[in-house]
């Protein structure tokens, strides 16, 4: 019998210390789940490190740093978040976004604020107030609702959404060229546009357009449910491929495609038809 209430003792001593050598661990387990923050505050990288932010932050410096600028650009994210379709530099901004029923809004600059119907907006992305766009910051300027004008349609704490390439405030496609170059300091019609550019190029027209005319089948957001430029053909719902052609040129995606090896030139031919020959 003392033998057998000692091992007893020996097991209940052993799973006590056990048990308290890992109390430590279940509290580390439990700590943080009752810290709430709002949806702005999101940190997107906590999940995308290694996909997303990862690629993004490999980017080239000249490309990456342009689109930071941009997004600290409160001017153009504002412009965004109204639905802008033109801006003014003497502090007018015109949208095709009619939200009384008076006509297209028309915000106006007072000096610190956006100004419409007693309404001022200043869409700031520096979330931190660090004077520098960085980390999740960035990720907001391309997937946040609010600056496409769904917030208050769609739940924006737990719904995202993309904006392409081609989306008509950003690069422009071929319908639709919203953006304007006036908002970015040495800005360019040439990046404004570049949607429009392409598709009227002789070069890489053909290869734009004809992406343009295919279904991606997937799904898109309609800013201020105005129907984008770069919606796939008979289906309004869904993206067309134009914005991946970008994506085959600026990107290290993957692409798969196939050559058609030009027709033999016969030179004893005197009535061959004038045309591309290997």
């Amino acid at each position: 019998m003392e033998a057998k209430k000692l091992v007893l003792y020996i097991i209940l001593i052993i799973s006590v210390m056990a048990m308290f050598s890992q109390t430590p661990i279940m509290k580390a387990l439990g700590t943080g789940q009752h810290t709430f923050i709002s949806g702005k505050m999101v940190d997107c990288v906590k999940c995308h490190q290694y996909d997303a932010f990862n690629d993004m932050n490999t980017s080239q410096a000249l490309v990456l740093e342009a689109h930071k600028r941009a997004a600290g650009n409160k001017n153009y994210t504002t412009y965004l978040e109204v639905g802008g379709i033109r801006y003014d530099p003497s502090g007018i901004i015109y949208t095709n976004v009619d939200s009384d029923g008076n006509g297209n809004d028309i915000w106006t600059w007072n000096g610190s604020f956006w100004i419409y119907n007693n309404t001022a907006k200043l869409y700031d992305l520096d979330l931190d107030s660090s004077g520098d766009i960085k980390e999740s910051e960035i990720c907001k300027f391309c997937h946040s609702l609010d600056l496409m004008g769904l917030s208050g349609i769609n739940n924006p704490g737990h719904t995202t959404g993309t904006r392409y390439c081609d989306d008509d405030r950003c690069h422009g496609n071929r319908n639709y060229t919203y953006n304007d170059f006036l908002l970015f300091i040495g800005g360019t019609a040439n990046l404004t546009s570049a949607g429009m550019t392409v598709s009227n190029n002789s070069v890489h027209g053909t290869f734009y357009n004809e992406a343009a005319e295919k279904d991606a089948y997937q799904p898109m957001l309609h800013s201020y449910n105005i129907t984008p430029g770069n919606v796939a053909p008979g289906n309004i719902n869904n993206i067309s491929s134009s914005p991946y052609s970008c994506l085959a040129c600026h990107s290290f995606i993957n692409i798969s495609g196939s050559v058609v090896k030009s027709p033999l030139y016969s030179h004893n031919d005197t009535n061959a038809p004038r045309g591309r020959y290997t």
